[in-house]
């Protein structure tokens, strides 16, 4: 199995985990002489079970990852990077105060337009370093 099937497989245990975690919380009481769907005991051993699981897999796709983890790392931070960007404060022109006694010109010392374009060129770098994981998943066996 590559990566990417991993990370696939990943997807669905959690699910499971999640499911099995509803059937839980959802099942465990129940009235007297009604009917249960769900044994709350088994399907405590099969979350647990599934938890196992994912820890195995989650182990095996980090030692799969070291060979390209510093690409994970900056594909993160990057993505961090343009949520800050989007929220930094590019506005420019005249502003009066709440009273109206004062204008004052405000400037930015990045632009909107040098913001948006540094958000477009991290954008465009995100792409490339998702495609270089996406190669390396597809190659890589765990």
């Amino acid at each position: 199995m590559n990566i990417s099937q991993a990370l696939k497989q990943k997807s669905r245990i959690i699910r499971d985990i999640q499911k099995e975690s509803n059937r839980l919380y959802k099942w465990n009481t129940y009235t007297v002489g009604s009917t249960v769907p769900y044994e709350a005991k088994q399907t405590y051993q099969n979350w647990l079970t599934l938890k196992e699981e994912l820890i195995q897999l989650k182990s095996k796709i980090h030692r799969a990852n070291e060979g390209i983890q510093e690409k994970i790392f900056k594909l993160s931070e990057r993505k961090d990077t343009i949520e800050s960007l989007k929220s930094l404060c590019c506005i420019e022109g005249e502003k009066i105060t709440e009273n109206y006694s004062n204008i004052t010109i405000e400037v930015s010392g990045i632009t909107l337009l040098e913001r948006d374009k540094m958000i477009k060129d991290l954008e465009n770098e995100i792409d490339e370093i998702q495609n270089e994981i996406e190669l390396y998943n597809h190659k890589t066996q765990i």
